[in-house]
Parts: C-alpha cells; sequence; structure tokens
C-alpha cells in the first residue's frame, strides 16, 4: 500500500510538472490603456479596433482594458504615468509631451514636411522609429514606443469666408496648434491656442474666427460645420500625423517572447487597417458635409510656398539652439532628400 501512495505521488507530481507551461501559457495579461481622446470619438475607435487586434492575435493573452482620455490621469501627464507605471500604455500622439519633450510634434508632423506615406517609409526605412525610442530614452522617460495608426493630411483652417490669400488671414483670430502656431504667430498672425473642447464655443462667441482640428472625419464629430462653412486646404500644418503606442518598459519586458512578437505584430496590422479605415471614413465625411454646405477652397500656390518655406525657416532656427530638434529634424529632411524625387518619379498626375 505504502508502495501503491508513493506511486500515485510522483504520478500526481509529473501530471503537475507538465500541466505549468500549459496553465501558464493560458495566463491572462491585462493592460490598462488610456487614450487621448473622449469616447465615442473616431480616434478612440481606432484604440478600440487595435484593442480587438491585439486579443485576437495573442489568442486572448494580452488583452487591453480601454479607457477614454482623462479617465486614469489626465491627458498631457500620460506618459508620465505609464513611464512610473502607474498603467501600462498609453495610446496618444507624441505632440502631447511638447511641454516635456520640446522635440515630441516632429514625430507627430512636421509643417510643411513628409506626408502619409512618406512618414511611415522615415518611420521604417529612415531610422525614425529608432530615433523616437532614443529621443524619449535621452528625456528620461522609461516607455518602449510603437508606431501605431498614420492619420492623412489634415483639413488646414475651417472659417466663415473663404481664404486664398495671405492677406485674406489680416485681422483673424484663428485656432492654430504648435509648431504651425509658432510659424504663423512670427509672422504677425493672431494665433489663439486652445484646447479642441474649447473651439465651438470660441467659434460660436466670435474669439475665434478660424480653426484648424483635424482630418474631415473627426472634425464632422466636432460640428464645425454648423459655424464654419469653408475648408482650406492644403493642410501645411500637417501633411501626416502619427499616433503612438507607449508601453511602460517592465510590463513590456515581462510578456513572453511570443507575445512580444503577437504584440508587435497586432500593432503593425493596426497601422495599416486603421489608416485606410480612416481614409474611408474621410470619403463619407466630406460627402456629408457638402451636403451640409460645405466649401473645399484650394488657397494660392504662392501662399502655400511661403508658408512651407516660412515653416522651414522656424523649423531650422529651432534646430540650431537644440541638439535633439536638430537631430530629429535633420533625418526627416535627410530622408526627404531620397524619398520625394523618387516619389514624384513614380507618382501619376492626376
Amino acid at each position: 500500500m505504502k508502495k501503491f501512495w508513493i506511486k500515485a505521488l510522483l504520478v500526481m507530481a509529473a501530471l503537475m510538472f507538465l500541466a505549468t507551461p500549459c496553465m501558464a501559457a493560458e495566463k491572462v495579461i491585462k493592460w490598462k490603456v488610456q487614450g487621448f481622446v473622449p469616447a465615442g470619438m473616431l480616434y478612440h475607435d481606432t484604440l478600440v479596433r487595435m484593442a480587438d487586434k491585439v486579443k485576437k492575435a495573442t489568442g486572448g493573452r494580452l488583452v487591453f482594458e480601454v479607457h477614454p482620455a482623462g479617465a486614469l490621469v489626465p491627458p498631457f501627464e500620460g506618459i508620465k504615468a505609464v513611464s512610473q507605471g502607474a498603467y501600462q500604455a498609453q495610446y496618444s500622439y507624441s505632440a502631447m509631451w511638447v511641454g516635456k519633450i520640446p522635440v515630441s510634434p516632429l514625430f507627430t508632423a512636421s509643417p510643411g514636411g513628409l506626408n502619409t506615406l512618406g512618414m511611415q517609409m522615415w518611420l521604417n526605412e529612415g531610422g525614425g522609429t529608432e530615433l523616437w525610442q532614443e529621443i524619449y530614452d535621452d528625456y528620461g522617460f522609461n516607455v518602449k514606443v510603437l508606431p501605431a495608426s498614420p492619420i492623412s493630411m489634415e483639413s488646414f483652417m475651417w472659417a466663415k469666408k473663404p481664404i486664398r490669400k495671405l492677406a485674406d488671414f489680416k485681422g483673424l483670430k484663428m485656432r492654430m496648434m504648435p509648431l504651425m502656431g509658432d510659424v504663423l504667430q512670427e509672422h504677425g498672425f493672431s494665433v489663439i491656442f486652445c484646447p479642441g473642447g474649447e473651439i465651438m464655443p470660441n467659434l460660436q462667441r466670435g474669439v475665434l474666427d478660424a480653426a484648424e482640428y483635424s482630418i474631415p472625419a473627426f472634425d464632422k464629430t466636432l460640428g464645425i460645420w454648423e459655424v464654419c462653412k469653408y475648408v482650406m486646404l492644403p493642410g501645411i500644418h500637417q501633411p501626416a500625423s502619427q499616433t503612438e503606442l507607449i508601453i511602460n518598459k517592465e510590463a513590456y519586458a515581462a510578456l513572453p517572447e511570443d507575445l512580444k512578437s503577437a504584440l508587435k505584430a497586432a500593432v503593425n496590422q493596426s497601422r495599416l487597417d486603421e489608416w485606410l479605415w480612416m481614409e474611408q471614413k474621410n470619403i463619407e465625411a466630406v460627402k456629408f458635409l457638402k451636403e451640409k454646405g460645405v466649401t473645399w477652397v484650394t488657397m494660392d500656390p504662392e501662399t502655400v510656398s511661403t508658408m512651407q518655406k516660412w515653416a522651414t525657416e522656424y523649423l531650422n532656427k529651432r534646430a540650431s539652439k537644440d541638439k535633439n530638434f536638430a537631430k530629429v529634424w535633420n533625418s526627416i529632411q535627410k530622408f526627404s532628400e531620397q524619398w520625394y524625387p523618387y516619389h514624384k518619379l513614380y507618382s501619376l498626375p492626376h
């Protein structure tokens, strides 16, 4: 009987040993992830869609518990909170951290700079992603950066009257965020910096005459078309925008290697899928806005080239005073010198 129980215990121990890796593999890791807009808005939907892809790619072993902007910490404190481990990840755009990392807006967009495809090329093939991580590390943030979905060219300005030439901007009080807002201020434009939630009240009260915000699909949800009936193009200030997923380094390091690979694959899939999904939403939004009487205005070519020149001069000046700014801006310029001649050569004019 004694031998029987010894054998039975050995068999049970062996079974438990064999079962342990399977049990560990089935463990569900839950991450809290905060977005940068309220729930129900377009850019929150992109986070929800990304979370779904992560869950599927990891077989349900890594789950994003999605929270809207401000649910965990104030929006502009996200990078600090994730760095300190208050929660695991933040879906954001890098320009949110301009108060902590002065060069950070260049990883979102550069005025007059790279278009959407060019931005992806720079990030993947021009060393942009590595430089992004290096800059965050240099500023002491304990985060892993993964590029998330890009966003196409934004509308340059919504206004109550058409704006075609530089003279048409005279006397207008406008909302334009950095860096382009800084460029315009340097040249005597009346620029008011205000958060997105204050745009509509300020337009309605006459505090603002014009405002930029985002892409058509997002602007539609703001209701700006009820006050402003003209949209100015091209989006010199943000020819492309870029979002990010920043992850606490300890949380990332704790993932098994297969989950790290699955997470990266899911975010890369989301990077393409959400970009194209938002483009479809833009097509639908433009149709809707046209039906509401909105008119698109292409600004005078001389006005566009002048603003591009101003933007380059401003960015060069910033780079002369900040080595990290110079590092990123010079990298973008160097890649642009390769990208645009090729892109122009192999593009069909429409």
